[in-house]
């Protein structure tokens, strides 16, 4: 060939194999959101390659794509808001009826705020898929709570103070045993206050009863000094007892607001004059007698 011919075919492939190139280095190019993970599928098929977020090259030899799931934190709340109002990295879910050791019945609410192990992806991938992650967590916490519960050693005393925090322990531990064979990893897991129904009932009144007792206690010196005082006073005045109980009547009129948390008092004047006592419960008024007709 001459000269002028191969100056021709390089003006033209030149161009055309830097097309090529640039095509072949495009689809080899995938680039994977900030707080995504990537799996790569080769014919539908998963494989053990993640992608962390970021751009990678995969030589486009073979008919290939990326399936999207999160790698940030994930958060199930058993009890929480609607799923409605559930976001993509949020969802919720009913509480937890269990029966705790000693037989009580109980309503659990709790948080589980895990990950997707990269490592363990293609595990994932093939058993739930994107959307059956909250799922399986949903379901192996649900397990791993009851059964924990159920335990004979926890019984209503472990819902309470610092026994609690023992207990939370050892669900945490039982829910992420669970969820990690799964290929997820627990990052958090909160147990909250149990719904005890009649139970819890009994134990609030219980307690507002042992409180209210410290109360009358606490307040009985008060009224038997008091007392003390009225008697002394009615002993030592010279005016007539409706004068010496006069100087009682403001405190008397504060007790008896204490205990109505309401009162209303319309006074008139002499000749038509209603008297009234206004409460939440009730309302009393006293009729003046009428005058006597000449």
């Amino acid at each position: 060939m001459s000269t002028v011919a191969w100056i021709i075919v390089l003006v033209v492939a030149i161009p055309m194999i830097s097309l090529l190139a640039w095509m072949y280095m495009a689809a080899s190019l995938v680039r994977v959101p900030s707080g995504r993970l990537g799996l790569l599928l080769v014919k539908g098929r998963a494989t053990d390659t993640a992608l962390l977020p970021g751009a990678h090259f995969i030589p486009a030899l073979r008919r290939k794509m990326v399936e999207i799931y999160p790698s940030v934190e994930l958060s199930y709340r058993a009890g929480g808001p609607a799923p409605a109002e559930s976001g993509e990295l949020e969802r919720s879910g009913p509480p937890l009826e269990v029966t705790l050791g000693d037989r009580t019945r109980a309503t659990v609410f709790y948080t589980v705020r895990f990950r997707l192990t990269p490592e363990k992806l293609r595990q994932v991938h093939e058993r739930f898929g994107p959307d059956g992650v909250f799922g399986i967590v949903r379901d192996a916490s649900s397990a791993a709570v009851s059964a924990t519960l159920r335990n004979p050693a926890v019984g209503i005393d472990d819902m309470f103070g610092s026994p609690l925090e023992v207990c939370q322990k050892s669900v945490g531990a039982a829910v992420a045993e669970a969820l990690g064979g799964s290929g997820i990893e627990l990052s958090a897991f909160l147990l909250g206050a149990a719904e005890l129904g009649r139970t819890g009932e009994v134990i609030q009144a219980t307690l507002r009863a042992r409180h209210e007792l410290e109360r009358e206690q606490a307040e009985a010196s008060t009224r038997l000094a008091r007392a003390v005082n009225d008697a002394d006073l009615q002993q030592n005045l010279t005016l007539s007892n409706e004068e010496a109980w006069r100087y009682r009547e403001t405190d008397l009129w504060g007790e008896l607001v204490q205990r109505t948390l309401a009162l209303q008092v319309a006074l008139r004047s002499t000749g038509g004059g209603v008297v009234g006592i206004a409460t939440n419960d009730r309302v009393e008024v006293e009729q003046p007698t009428p005058a006597a007709q000449p």
